[in-house]
């Protein structure tokens, strides 16, 4: 489930292009938490700079949109649910190129545990045959909270998946 406030976006959106570049963004996330990689890649451009390295320390990496999903993949449905809520977004178009600043806070839930991560993130859409596409999508990590150690446990309860399918 993705949560957005409007108050804050109303007046950067009064324009039909302005409300498809943040659909795309949206759903960017809202594939995420569902895991409908399908809906992830079709937001993507067909390379997309990805950059984490404000919470991973690794530099920006250049992925195709199913090398982006492979990732989260591999990682997000560890967790019995996650919740993206974005907010405060500024959208600024120029022509085919649009660039959004919002900030999120991310819940992951493992049973009765949560890690909620803080951050802004800047994103990058350029509109290819009149479909506006993420090409750059930067988050810059502010802070996190509850149990830490849940990304660990995510990873151990997708490989306790797979040893037991086999």
């Amino acid at each position: 489930m993705i949560t957005i406030e409007t108050n804050s976006i109303a007046l950067h959106l009064n324009t039909m292009e302005g409300t498809k570049v943040l659909a795309a963004v949206t759903n960017v996330f809202k594939g995420a938490d569902t895991h409908d990689w399908c809906l992830v890649q079709s937001v993507l451009a067909p390379k997309v700079m990805l950059d984490y390295s404000s919470m991973n320390g690794l530099g920006p990496v250049e992925l195709s949109p199913k090398e982006v999903t492979n990732n989260w993949e591999m990682f997000l449905p560890g967790f019995d649910r996650t919740h993206h809520q974005l907010s405060a977004f500024r959208v600024q178009l120029n022509g085919t190129v649009a660039d959004v600043h919002y900030s999120a806070v991310a819940d992951h839930f493992i049973d009765n545990d949560v890690w909620t991560v803080t951050a802004t993130y800047h994103t990058r859409l350029i509109k290819e045959d009149g479909v506006w596409l993420v090409n750059y999508h930067k988050i810059n990590y502010e802070n996190q909270t509850g149990n830490v150690n849940l990304p660990k446990r995510a990873h151990e309860v997708l490989a306790e998946r797979k040893a037991s399918s086999l």
